[in-house]
């Protein structure tokens, strides 16, 4: 008896670790064949793990340092709520790795991280599954959650890792849901809905109605009222009470969706976009991959097998019909959201997604692999019988696809061969299985042999076609100027003894101030906060739409100041009035804008708001004059002659290339002494629609542009003395360009400097510990400090213990009035709604204790 359960014991350890280790290798092997490896040159970083998680993975590694506060970071958007970034980015139970890591090795954390968490996948599905489907054998639950583990939706977007820590929890919710409804245990449902509450609220809310549905699918089983009460009693309260225990993670994170967040999305139609007849099918091939960008098909292939047998699954008789009507009603309804829009939205919080659409699509595959274990409960029933309607409904839709390849141009000949052989090969398993011409010995090996296969072929084709839609970046553009950039940041610190700002001229990424760990503007985050992001945009740093970037390039040294960014660093100098090189290290420069403000800005008198209006210009004047107290002119436009080699046709300028195929437009222009220039090219458009940069070329010196994700006004450099200067725009090689007339503009450098003086003598300093900002002022009368952080309810002001009122400031700052005199004001950030969610969390913990005890008490 011993040595069976010995060896019983020793055939689990062995199921979980072929669970863990098959999808991990198999994933491990296609990412080496795209020369991804742990210390490769090459890393995983595709699309957003290059711009986002493995930045913000440095930024969290930072803040488990103690460098900055888990609930409030300066190194984005001007300020940020890191805390509601978390529940986004950051939820894993395995970000506490990030600890061991720097920035230089960061991306083999994000590869470790990934590859452990698709084994986990693995495991939590076989050892669920294992429960679920006692009948079916270790074997042919390995098929099951190995085609789960590396289903398309997971493997085509496996940078977005955070994802997949759902599906490691959602296997053990279904589970602990079956544990619940055969009053066989609470716990585990109770904590891995809360754990995924926590780690991530979007996915939680997909998963919240899917869950919904499916539990009602349930009551089906269930005979009597009496009895289907009792479930939905149960069900109602433990999930509710899971929702309770996550309020620490979920409120504060509603409140800034909601105060922040984007609007719902307008029901336009009641189709989405592009959907099709064939998707379904067209989806279904091995390996196939569309996109992940806009028009993208639903990513739903979880294995031919799975889905033969889910689809069999609806043929066998033993089961109640009801029951596979619920099932079957289900399995339609998602279907339907991917065709209808105003399913497709709600499935997704009512906002519409950017770029990787149909986000619930995973949920389709999740049940066609619950379908499929059914099927193999049943399978000593089944008879060739059963599989024919699966075989012949699927084998006729990948032949009618077939005819519509241009339509799913996508789809490559051997695409069709696979699936056609592998269709085939199932075909015959099962059917020799069924006809007992094959042992079940002989039918579990083959079924082995050809899902891991299959699973593998199909995961090197998801992995490749991410490779060549999005490009793993190497190691070395990722760590490019890396060293160098530390150095000037640790140097900015090192000789500042008040807040201050810093900013790139040349960035990598839109988040460039949190990979490197300096106090920054820009920003690209679905984490923002969009009031300031308005108002910043109105101030001429480009965020337009949802906000969803926020770019500091290409505005002026006005901006500059009054935001208190201090530094620039480029490799060029950056041709601004008041910056001057302070440090450089290997060709990277620093640059000190010696009329840089604080972070607190003392106004004159209370403060008040101005008019933001469209002109970006005008705006600035107005916001410098009413901090400053001064009636200013700062801006002026300038005369400009434009040369040979463009045409002009009712103010729009067309450039072509000349007969040495060069594509550039002269100017020349009069600048008056004591004058910062600039131009502004609207409605700059390119024939490549994939240009970025292009030169400008002033006095002979060129200096190089961006034009992605910012607006068209472009730094012409400081004159102090009186002069007509040559401007050349050189837009590349073979470029046909247009654009309306450009406005030259210059800043009057000796009104700026008055106006920036009155604002600088002023006794004020502020500095910043975590998340507290500590100002001293001194003013004479009553007056206010504006604070350039995004105004935010989870702010608080004290002075002397006493509370003051925090103002919005032209909706997007902040202000405090302070009496006359001086004295410390200090501002705390705690997120809005965390004192709240973590009694809320308590009444939780404290209530699904007090109803686990009531139910035990109750069965006694």
């Amino acid at each position: 008896m011993f040595n069976i359960h010995k060896k019983r014991e020793k055939t689990n350890y062995l199921f979980y670790l072929s669970a863990f280790l098959l999808p991990l290798i198999i994933i491990f092997i296609s990412l080496l064949s795209q020369g991804i490896s742990w210390g490769a040159d090459r890393t995983i970083l595709a699309s957003d793990g290059f711009h986002q998680y493995v930045v913000f993975a440095e930024t969290l590694k930072n803040i488990l340092h103690g460098q900055d506060s888990l609930f409030y970071t300066f190194t984005s958007g001007l300020g940020l709520n890191f805390y509601a970034l978390i529940s986004y980015y950051l939820g894993s139970f395995l970000s506490p790795i990030f600890y061991f890591f720097n920035n230089t090795n960061m991306p083999d954390a994000i590869y470790l991280v990934t590859l452990v968490k698709f084994g986990l996948i693995g495991l939590s599905s076989a050892y669920s599954l294992k429960k679920l489907y006692s009948n079916v054998k270790l074997p042919l639950i390995l098929v099951l959650s190995a085609s789960y583990s590396l289903m398309s939706f997971a493997t085509s977007q496996l940078e977005i890792n955070m994802w997949l820590d759902v599906f490691i929890l959602v296997p053990l919710i279904i589970l602990g849901l079956h544990q619940l409804l055969n009053q066989s245990g609470y716990l585990l449902y109770y904590l891995t809905l809360t754990t995924l509450f926590i780690q991530n609220y979007y996915f939680g809310f997909m998963t919240a109605i899917f869950l919904t549905l499916y539990f009602i699918v349930q009551q089906t089983k269930t005979s009597g009222w009496k009895k289907i009460l009792q479930n939905f009693k149960s069900f109602t309260i433990v999930s509710i009470l899971a929702g309770l225990s996550s309020a620490i993670m979920l409120l504060p994170t509603y409140l800034d969706l909601k105060a922040h967040g984007e609007k719902f999305t307008e029901i336009t139609k009641l189709f989405t976009e592009g959907a099709w007849y064939l998707d379904l099918f067209a989806k279904n091939f091995i390996g196939a991959y569309d996109t992940t960008k806009f028009g993208a098909i639903p990513m739903i292939y979880v294995g031919l097998l799975p889905l033969i047998l889910a689809l069999t699954y609806f043929t066998i008789s033993s089961i109640k019909w009801q029951i596979r009507l619920a099932y079957a009603l289900l399995f339609l309804f998602l279907i339907v959201s991917f065709y209808f829009q105003p399913l497709d939205l709600m499935w997704q919080g009512m906002h519409a997604p950017n770029m990787f659409l149909h986000r619930y699509a995973w949920l389709l595959s999740f049940l066609i692999i619950l379908l499929a274990g059914k099927s193999l409960n049943h399978l000593s029933e089944l008879n060739w019988k059963h599989f024919l309607p699966a075989l012949f409904s699927l084998s006729l839709g990948f032949i009618a696809t077939g005819f519509f390849t241009k339509r799913y141009d996508f789809l490559e000949f051997n695409q069709f061969i696979l699936t056609a052989i592998f269709m085939l090969a199932y075909a015959t398993i099962l059917i020799s299985h069924a006809q007992k011409q094959i042992s079940f010995l002989v039918f579990t090996i083959f079924t082995l042999i050809f899902t891991i296969g299959e699973t593998s072929i199909n995961t090197y084709y998801q992995v490749s076609g991410l490779r060549e839609e999005w490009v793993f970046p190497t190691k070395e553009s990722y760590s490019k100027n890396l060293k160098e950039i530390n150095k000037i940041v640790k140097y900015a610190k090192d000789n500042s003894n008040t807040f201050f700002r810093m900013e790139r001229l040349y960035p990598q990424t839109g988040n460039d101030s949190m990979k490197f760990n300096y106090y920054g503007l820009s920003q690209f985050s679905s984490i923002r906060n969009r009031s300031s992001s308005s108002l910043l945009d109105r101030l001429g740093f480009k965020s337009t739409g949802t906000n969803l970037n926020l770019r500091y390039q290409n505005n002026t040294i006005i901006m500059d100041s009054l935001l208190g960014i201090k530094y620039n660093f480029s490799q060029k100098m950056p041709n601004k009035f008041g910056f001057e090189q302070v440090f450089e290290d290997t060709g990277m420069k620093l640059y000190q804008n010696q009329y840089a403000s604080q972070l607190g800005l003392l106004t004159n008198g209370v403060y008040k708001n101005i008019d933001i209006t469209v002109n970006t210009l005008d705006n600035q004047s107005k916001l410098l004059n009413q901090i400053s107290g001064l009636s200013l002119n700062y801006f002026t436009k300038l005369n400009a002659n434009m040369e040979a080699g463009a045409t002009i046709l009712d103010k729009q300028v067309t450039v072509k290339p000349n007969t040495e195929g060069t594509t550039s437009v002269s100017y020349t222009v009069q600048v008056p002494a004591n004058r910062q220039v600039y131009v502004s090219v609207p409605n700059l458009t390119f024939n490549n629609k994939d240009t970025k940069n292009f030169q400008i070329n002033i006095d002979g010196t060129d200096y190089n542009y961006t034009i992605s994700n910012v607006y068209s006004l472009f730094n012409l450099g400081a004159y102090l003395e009186a002069g007509t200067h040559r401007i050349t725009f050189k837009f590349g090689k073979e470029q046909e360009v247009n654009f309306t007339a450009p406005n030259f503009y210059a800043i009057n450098l000796t009104n700026y400097q008055e106006a920036m003086s009155v604002i600088n003598q002023r006794t004020i300093q502020v500095s910043t510990t975590q998340n507290q900002v500590t100002a001293f002022y001194s003013t004479d009368k009553k007056s206010s400090i504006l604070f350039t952080i995004p105004y935010d309810k989870g702010w608080t002001a004290k002075q002397n213990g006493h509370q003051l009122p925090i103002r919005r400031a032209q909706n997007g700052f902040m202000v405090v009035d302070v009496p006359a005199g001086s004295g410390n004001v200090t501002l705390s950030f705690i997120p809005q709604g965390f004192i709240l969610g973590i009694g809320l969390s308590l009444i939780g913990i404290l209530g699904m204790t007090g109803y686990y005890i009531y139910q035990r008490q109750s069965k006694k």
